[in-house]
C-alpha cells in the first residue's frame, strides 16, 4: 500500500532518530506526536503557510503543559513533511535531532520577575528600532486596545530575552521561545505568544527593517524558517 506524505515524512524522521541513537521511549512518544498532528495536515498543500495554520488547530486542543514537549517534535518534522532535503542534512550536521527536550533554565519566579518588570528596562536604539517596526505592523492589524499592549509586551520580553545572543539564529530564537512558554503557560496565554513568537522573528532577524530585493523568492525560505523558529 503506497504511504501519504505524512507517512513517508514520519518514517524518515523515525530512522534518523534511530540512527542517531534515540531511545526507543522517546521515539514512540515522538511518533505518538506526529500521528496526531498528522490528522490536521492530510490533504493540505505542504508549505509553511499552510503548516503552521494546521499546527495552530492541533496545539489549540491539547494540554498546555504538553506544548513544550511537542514543540521540538513540531519543528523537527517541518523539513521532513516538505522533502526539504538541504535543511534536514544541515540539522541532521548541527545535531539538532537530540530526541530530548530542552530543559528550562530558569525559575517560574525569574520569568515572572522578568516580564513584571519589562516597562522598567530601557531599550537600547537596536532594540527600540526593532520594537517600533514590530508596532507599526501590529498597529495596522486593528486590534483591541488590551490585545496590542499584551501583544507588545510578549514582544519586548522576547526581545529583552535575546539581548545578550551573539548570532541571530533560528535555533538561539527557538530556545528563547521554549524557556520564555513556562511563564505565558502559567498565565494562559501561550497561544498568542506563540502566534507573536512566529510574527516577531523576522523583525528580530531584521529582515523586515532591509529591502527586499526580489519579494517573491523569500517568501518561501522565511516560510520554511518561520515554522522552525516557532
Amino acid at each position: 500500500m503506497e504511504m501519504n506524505r505524512e507517512q513517508e515524512a514520519q518514517k524518515a524522521y523515525v530512522r534518523l532518530l534511530t540512527g542517531q541513537g534515540v531511545s526507543q521511549r522517546v521515539l514512540v512518544q515522538r511518533e505518538f506526536v506526529i500521528v496526531r498532528l498528522s490528522a490536521f495536515l492530510k490533504d493540505i498543500p505542504a508549505d509553511g503557510s499552510h503548516y503552521r495554520q494546521a499546527v495552530d488547530r492541533f496545539i489549540a486542543g491539547i494540554d498546555p503543559a504538553e506544548i513544550p514537549t511537542v514543540l521540538p517534535v513540531i519543528r523537527e518534522f517541518f523539513s521532513f513533511w516538505v522533502r526539504d532535503i538541504k535543511a534536514i542534512a544541515a540539522m541532521s550536521q548541527a545535531k539538532v535531532f537530540s530526541g530530548t527536550t530542552p530543559v528550562t533554565t530558569v525559575t517560574q519566579d525569574e520569568l515572572f520577575k522578568h516580564w513584571y518588570e519589562l516597562d522598567k528596562t530601557v531599550l537600547n536604539s537596536q532594540e527600540k528600532q526593532t520594537i517600533d517596526a514590530f508596532e507599526q505592523v501590529i498597529l495596522m492589524r486593528g486590534y483591541e486596545p488590551s490585545v496590542f499592549k499584551e501583544r507588545m509586551r510578549m514582544a519586548k520580553c522576547l526581545l529583552l530575552s535575546l539581548r545578550h545572543v551573539s548570532y541571530k539564529q533560528s535555533h538561539s530564537y527557538r530556545q528563547m521561545v521554549d524557556r520564555n512558554l513556562p511563564l505565558f503557560n502559567a498565565l494562559g496565554s501561550q497561544h498568542t505568544f506563540l502566534s507573536v513568537s512566529r510574527e516577531f522573528y523576522y523583525f528580530w532577524r531584521a529582515d523586515m527593517l532591509k529591502p527586499q530585493s526580489s519579494p517573491a523568492k523569500p517568501a518561501v525560505s522565511q516560510s520554511r524558517d518561520m515554522a522552525m523558529a516557532a
